[in-house]
Formats: structure tokens, sequence, C-alpha cells
């Protein structure tokens, strides 16, 4: 055993020398030749005075030293261990060319990393949100923490328009992530940038910076300066391009904040210095984490050594002696012995090699002081600091380190388990970096802010305090000024200088920032026609005499509008003029809507037609010149009556109940009734109803639009009369033209013998009495364009019947008629001639070596349709839609099934095809015991009944 610790030193794989208290190299390796090259002696030499010194330094205090030093390209960590009984020194060399190399990488890499980092990883966010939450109650300053990537991590105070709004839509959206980034880039840390987002609306950005690199961006957002006029139609717009709901929009923009540059200021100051304090924070926290993660690369490390190599003990303490992590080795879970490097001893002030189980540690992971054996927990001794020995890993976990002397150090760190070979627990490793100077940091951070809270709070009370008056004074001029449209002037005679309210200038549409114009200015602004009047009247003013006038401007624009003007002068106690002061006042929109009103009264006056309006109760509040002459009544004889007095007995209560339909939202137009003039007379009238709404909409009264048409309806009657009589007229010569036809016929077809032709020409003379039968009927009608068909069916049948009578057969005819259907000639003439057809088809063809046999006709409805007819439509041809069904039918021999009636060559069947097509009808046809052809058609009938229904009928 002892051979081989003699070989130790020659197969180290670091340098090991010997040298005595002069400074002379007794002994060296073959790994400490370079340091002896770098030195430039040899074995048996002495070295350098620099080194030669430090040398004795270590004998005379007895305690080791440590020094770096660069021999070619590597660099060696050089440790002086006294042997003072030999009176000489120990020199152990450690390469540290790799771990330098490591450290120069680390900080080659330390701003990409940072680059690499997202903001969100390396700050307290809660921490931050309850911040800004705080600073919001106290100054009402929206704001917000966002990464370069749009991300919002945090905010307070935001804003409808933009969580409501702007953020939902893509577009917006958009505007406000590019505002936030690119307009806050470039700007120096400790300062801050104000801008108009693309929405529109006021931010100010401050950068969060880590090292060189900006990592984030703190943004006091969303409001606008007391001091500016919003553009209310730009907003609109805005809402019109996105898609928003614009009321909605409107109302979330009013709920924006109003700062004062002041105010804003003073939360700009607060939000660069906390914008400095997150960036240092976040460099702090990178730090950590590197050191952590070198913490970590350096405990694995340890325990690949502790697992490879166990001889190489002493050189690994040096090594712990040399980083800045407090190390505890647990050795033995039973024994309870727990050592650690130099920086665990410093921290606890206790001697090097004490036991560190009896030292005090105190934290929340209890797990990390308990020992396992074999896999079962043993309670800690008698304290419960005892360094974790069990077989888990334990990460991240604070605690605090007492020293001997009470000095309380509060640490971050890890432990890992140590197994042997078989994978026994054998011990366990735990490093510490300490934390403290953060803590400490983070907890000036929180004083600091909690009394710039503090003062930030008091300062506003003051700011608020000394505006408060001012400005709800201002407010409230500016306020009314704005509702009224009155802006006012003053004029300092002495500097010639003139002074605007905001509201004046915006009558004059003129821009704030100009000046205001003086007196020949002003004037250049009125009118041509009016120049003259004004200048005169202000005239006057300077002697002394208050003006009160209107007169026109021209804007620059183009625009003419008029305004109102007072003012008066101030002189002093010389009676010399030294200030003038006036309001101005638009009254364009007034004069205009009396100039309508005034138009109004006037078309109104002169109009044709009598112009009357009631109360929703019908109580006549106004009356035109053409009321009195068409009705009788003077104005002032029928103002506040009741409007039945112009009703007839039969009719009271229709305008009422007219009214009625107009609060329903029903127009009335063109609707002819009766009145009754103040004598007695009755009267025919065409009258149209509007609604009358007030200014906020609700409807408060009925004009009444009437004309007398007596006379027309007179006119209309007696040509009514007269067109009667001449269709009836025109009937009965077409049916007498109609029956000569079908006597010539008869007669014609006696001069045949041949049976087709003779037939033939019967078929022709029945269809010539069929439609002779329908002319018949409407001249009985009274000459209307409708006849009774079902009546007109019933006698074309009896007439087929006695054209083709057999006499050695007993035919019966029955009929099922729909009663009262009233057909136009349009109608009534193609379904005569179908009926014909189909009658003398089976009354020629159904019954071959019959006796008897029956034809059936019937007519039926099948479906109806109503257009529908409101009372101011009621002069209209209305319409009604009805859908029948005429199926005529034998118990003949009936068509057999090889035949298809279309390619049939009879005339007659192919005349039923045609006509049935021109009423746009459907045929069917079927042959089971017999013959039966349905013919299915809508007839639109126009309803000219509408004239004779009496108004009262259409009331109700």
């Amino acid at each position: 055993m002892k051979t081989k610790m003699e070989q130790f030193p020659a197969t180290n794989p670091n340098p090991v020398l010997r040298v005595e208290k002069d400074g002379t190299v007794l002994y060296s390796n073959k790994a400490g030749e370079p340091l002896l090259h770098e030195w430039d002696v040899g074995v048996g030499e002495k070295l350098p005075s620099g080194i030669g010194d430090f040398v004795q330094r270590v004998l005379s205090r007895n305690s080791p030293g440590k020094m770096e030093v660069k021999a070619g390209k590597r660099v060696y960590l050089i440790v002086f261990h006294p042997l003072s009984e030999e009176k000489c020194v120990c020199i152990s060399g450690f390469d540290l060319s790799y771990q330098k190399e490591f450290e120069d990488n680390l900080r080659e890499g330390e701003v990409r990393e940072a680059a690499k980092l997202e903001l969100a990883e390396v700050v307290d966010i809660q921490a931050i949100q309850s911040l800004m939450e705080d600073f919001y109650k106290i100054t009402h300053i929206p704001m917000g923490l966002n990464d370069l990537k749009g991300n919002v991590l945090g905010g307070a105070g935001w804003q409808d328009i933009c969580t409501k709004f702007h953020r939902v839509h893509p577009e917006a959206c958009k505007h406000c992530v590019e505002s936030n980034i690119k307009l806050s880039l470039g700007v120096a840390p400790g300062e801050f940038k104000l801008f108009r987002c693309k929405n529109n609306m006021w931010d100010i950005a401050t950068p969060i910076m880590m090292r060189d690199q900006q990592v984030g961006i703190l943004i006091s957002g969303q409001f606008f300066f007391e001091d500016e006029s919003l553009d209310y139609e730009l907003f609109r717009s805005q809402a019109k391009q996105y898609g928003f709901n614009e009321e909605e929009y409107m109302a979330a923009l009013e709920k924006v904040p109003r700062l004062s540059r002041e105010t804003v200021d003073t939360g700009m100051a607060f939000l660069t210095k906390l914008a400095n304090m997150i960036s240092q924070l976040s460099y702090s926290n990178i730090k950590l984490a590197q050191s952590l993660a070198g913490r970590e690369e350096l405990v694995d490390a340890l325990q690949e050594s502790e697992k490879r190599e166990r001889v190489r003990s002493d050189e690994l303490a040096v090594v712990l002696d040399a980083v800045p992590v407090a190390v505890y080795i647990a050795h033995d879970p039973q024994a309870l012995q727990i050592t650690g490097n130099r920086l665990s001893y410093e921290w606890q002030r206790i001697p090097v090699g004490t036991n560190l189980s009896k030292s005090t540690l105190e934290g929340e992971r209890p797990e990390m002081f308990s020992l396992f054996k074999d896999g079962v927990e043993i309670p800690p001794a008698d304290m419960p600091s005892q360094m974790s020995a069990a077989g888990i890993e334990i990460n991240d976990c604070e605690l605090d380190i007492i020293s001997a002397d009470g000095e309380r150090r509060h640490v971050l760190g890890n432990a890992r388990p140590l197994r042997d070979e078989q994978g026994k627990l054998r011990g366990s490793i735990s490093a510490f970096i300490d934390i403290t100077e953060r803590k400490k940091a983070e907890a000036k951070l929180k004083e600091t802010l909690d009394n710039l809270e503090k003062l930030v709070e008091e300062r506003t009370a003051q700011l608020e305090k000394a505006y408060k008056s001012l400005k709800e004074s201002e407010k409230g001029l500016a306020e009314a000024q704005k509702m009224a449209h009155i802006g006012n002037w003053v004029w300092d005679v002495a500097t010639d200088t003139v002074h605007w309210s905001d509201e004046l200038y915006s009558i004059f549409k003129r821009d704030t920032q100009e000046a205001a114009p003086p007196y020949n200015e002003y004037l250049s602004c009125v009118h041509p026609d009016d120049r003259d009047y004004v200048d005169n009247a202000f005239k006057g003013t300077i002697n002394g005499k208050p003006y009160n006038i209107e007169h026109r401007i021209i804007l620059a624009n183009g625009d003419e509008r008029t305004v109102h003007i007072q003012a008066e002068v101030v002189f002093d106690e010389k009676n010399i003029p030294i200030r003038v002061k006036g309001i101005v006042q638009d009254i364009t929109e007034r004069k205009r809507a009396e100039e309508k009103i005034e138009i109004l009264a006037n078309a109104v006056e002169s109009s044709n037609d009598s112009i009357i309006t009631e109360s929703l109760d019908g109580i006549i509040t106004s009356w035109n010149k053409e009321a009195e002459n068409i009705y009788g009544y003077s104005a002032e004889e029928i103002l506040g009556k009741d409007t039945s007095i112009l009703e007839s007995d039969n009719l009271k209560g229709e305008i009422k109940k007219l009214i009625d339909r107009i609060k329903q939202g029903i127009k009335i137009k063109n609707y002819e009734t009766t009145r009754i003039k103040k004598d007695g007379t009755l009267i025919d009238v065409s009258l149209t109803l509007s609604p009358v709404f007030d200014i906020s909409g609700k409807l408060t009264a009925v004009s009444i639009i009437g004309r007398d048409i007596t006379e027309r309806i007179k006119a209309e009657k007696s040509l009514a009369k007269a067109e009667a009589a001449r269709k009836k007229e025109i009937h009965h010569r077409i049916k007498n033209n109609l029956q000569v036809i079908s006597s010539l016929l008869d007669l014609q077809a006696d001069k045949f013998e041949d049976e087709n032709v003779r037939e033939a020409f019967r078929e022709s003379q029945s269809r010539v009495v069929s439609m002779a039968l329908i002319h018949e009927e409407l001249y009985k009608e009274e000459g209307t364009d409708t006849l009774n068909f079902s009546e007109y069916i019933k006698k074309l049948a009896e007439s087929l019947f006695q054209t083709y009578r057999l006499s050695s057969k007993n035919i019966h005819l029955n009929m099922d008629l729909e009663e009262n259907t009233l057909f136009d000639m349009d109608t009534a003439v193609p379904l005569g001639i179908i009926v014909n057809e189909l009658v003398s088809n089976s009354l020629k063809h159904a019954f071959p070596g019959r006796e008897e046999g029956e034809i059936r006709i019937k007519l039926r409805r099948e479906e109806n349709g109503e257009c529908i007819n409101s009372i101011e439509e009621s002069k209209k041809e209305g319409c009604k839609s009805t859908s029948f069904a005429l199926i005529v039918s034998d118990n003949g021999v009936g068509i057999p099934e090889n035949l298809d009636i279309e390619d049939l060559d009879s005339l007659g069947l192919q005349l039923v095809i045609t006509l049935v097509y021109q009423l746009e009808g459907k045929l069917e046809l079927k042959r089971n015991n017999g013959t039966e052809f349905t013919m299915r058609f809508i007839v639109t009938e126009k309803n000219k009944q509408a004239s004779a229904t009496s108004p009262q009928q259409l009331i109700e």
C-alpha cells in the first residue's frame, strides 16, 4: 500500500513539486516540467523571487495558498500546502485550461443566451402584475408589460376599446403589436417615447434590457390628454372599417382615461425606474441560472469523479475550494459525518474539518436533512439540519444558513444521492450558492416601490386638489359652450391681441393651434352683403354702445353659416376702451329650421288640398285655408273639436279606426269615403293619412290630406252606366251573330251527302252555340265581364243533348257543379269549348250497342288563395286565385289502353289539349269503367268589387 502511495506523485497527471523553505526545488514529476520551464528553473535550483516569497509566506502562516499560472497555452491553479514538520511546501497544480475556455465561451454566449431567453422566463410576472395593478389603482394610468413578439405578459387598466375591439380584430390587433414593437425600438434605457398608436390613441414605451439587448417593453397606453379634442368622426370611421358596433365602440371610447401632461410625466418617471429594476433583476436571474447550470455540471462531474477515482480526494478538495459554491458531502448515513469545501466552513464561521452535521441550517425542505439507510428513512439525530443522504434528487431549494456568530445567509441549492458501484446509497452531495444580495435587492426594490407609490399618491392628491376647481369651471364652461354652439372672445385693445375659446374655433372651422384673427381678418370672413352692417355695429360698440346682431359668415371651405353676436366694451378710469369682449353663437340650423317652417306653412296654406292635423284621440289641432273651402268651417270654428263632426251617421268612428291603423304602422293612401259639410251636404273625398312624430321619434299626431272628389265620382258613375250599356249591347249583337252563324252551318250541312262532312259541320255548329251561350249569359249579367259558369254549363249540356239526341238510347246527364263560379271571357270560352268537345265525344262514341248510359259533369273548388288589399289600396284592383277541377266522365266503352290521345287524329281531342295548355292547366285521363277526363286549372279573378264596398266595410 505504501509503495502505491509513493508512486502516486509520479503517476499523477497533474504537476506535483516539493520545495524547500528557501525556494529550492527538491522534486518534480513529469507533469510539473512545464511549470519549471515557465519559471526557467530545474530541480535543485531556486524558484523566482516572487514564487519563493510566496512559499515562505505559506510556511510562516502554516496555511495553504493558491495562485494561477500560465504555462504556454495552458493555465494551472497552483496550490501550496505547508509541511511544517519537514520545513517544506508541497505544490500541486491543476489544469484549468478547459475551465478557462469554458468561462470565456460562457461570457461570449451570455449575450446570445440573453437574446434566446423569453422575458417571461426571467422575470416574476405575478409580482410585476400585482405591482402594476396597485399602481393603476393609485394613478389610473394604464400600463402593460410586453415581450418583443407582441405577447402581453401583464397589465392593468387596459381599456374596453382595446380588449373588446382592437385586440379581437386581426387587422386592428396587428396595428397594436406593430405600434408597441416598432415605435418603441431604439429608445435608450432609462428614457421613454410618447407616440400615437396606429389605432389613434396615445401610448408611452420604455425598454426592458438584459445587458445591451432589449427583451421587452413597458408600456403605458390607451389614454388621451385632457387638453386635446377628440376626432369622433375618425373613430366612427374606424368602427365602420373594422365592422364594430358603432354605438358600443363610441361608448368604449368615452371610457378611455383623460390624463394631464403632468400626471403622465410623473407616471413615466416611475415607469422608467421600474423598467430599469426589471432589467437588472432579469440579468441577475440569467446570471443565477448560469451559475446554477455551472453548479449542476460541477455536481455531476464530482459524482463521476467520486465513482472513478476516490484516490483523488485531495485534488477534488482543492477544486471545491476554488469554486464560488458551498458544497456539503454526507459520507456515511450511519455515522452522520458531513464535510464540505472551504466556502461551506467560511459561511458558518467554524473551523475547517468540523462535522457539519452539528451546524445550523434552516429551511422549508426537511427532506434535505434526513438520512436514509437501504431505502429506509432514519430520523435525524438531534439537529433538523442534517444534510440529505436520501435516494432522491432535490432541486432549487432555498434555505437560510446561520453562522456560529449569528449571521444569516440565504442560499439556493440542489442535492444528489451518492451510490457505490453496486448502486447502494453511500451518502449525498449538496451544492449551494449565496443569493442573499439578490434577496436584499428584491426587498429594497419592494421598499422603493412602496415608497414611490406613496409619493405618487401624495403628489397626485396635491395635483388633483390644485386643478380641481379650475378644471371643473373650465370644463363646465366648455361643455356649456359646446352644447349651445356659443364661443366667446376677448380683444385686448392695447396689445391688439385676440383670444378665442375652443368652441369659437369650432364654429369658424379653424385650427386651435392658429392665432385668433384680428378684427380686419375677421371682417373678411363676413358675408360681403353684411360687412357694412357688421362694421357699423362694431364701431358703435367702440363708442360705448353694446350691439346685438345677426349676420352671415363664409368659412374657408366655402360654407355659409349664420351667427348671432353680442359684444360690449370695457373702459378704464379715463373712459378709454381697453378691452372688447363678446360671444358668438352659431344659429345656422335654427335659421334653416325657421325657413323650412315658413316654407312649409306657406305650402300648407296655399295647397289645393285640405290639410288637417288631429291628435291621437281625434281632436282637430290644425286647419288650412282649403279645409275651410271644402268643409265650410273656419279655423276658429273647428279647432279643438272632435273629428267626428265631419262624419256622416253611417260612418261614425271611421276616422278613429283609421288613426288606430296609423298607430299600427299601416300606411293609408288615397282612401275614398264620404264626409259631411257644415251645411249638411255629403261630399266624396280622397284621404291620405300620415303619422306626425316629435323630435324624439314618438308618434304624437296624424296629418290628413283630403281632396274633394265629388264631381269625379259622379262622372265615374255616369261613365260606368254608359260602359255597362255598351257592353250589354256588344254581347247581345255577338250572341245574335253567332246564332246566325249556327243557323248557316245547319243549313249548309244538309246540302252535303257525305256523313263525315255533315258531322264536321254539326261539331262546328255546337262550338259556335257554346260561345253564343256565353254571350247570352253575359248579356243577362248586366254587361259585366264575368258570367256564372255553372249556369252556363247546365244550358250548354242541355243544348248538346238536344243536338245529339239518340232516339233508341236512354242516356242520363248527371251534373255536380260548384255554385256561383264567376269566370271571365278568357277562361269561360276555352272551358265551354272543352266541355262541348268532351260531352259531344261521349254522346257520339261512348255507348255503341248499349241502350243506356250516364254522362257526368263535375266542377269543384280545390284550393283558395287571396291577394290581401290594404285600406290605402282599396280602389286598386285586387286579385283572387282559386284552383278548380273540371271532371267530364261516362260509363261507356272507354278509350283503349293502346291509344295515346295526344297522337289521335281527332280534331276535338286535339282542340281540348290545346285549350288546356292555353289555360296553363293539367289534363288527366282514366280509362277504367268508361272514360274520365279531369282538368285542373287556376283562375285569377280581378276583384272589381272593392269600389262597390262601403268604407265602413273596409274598416271592419
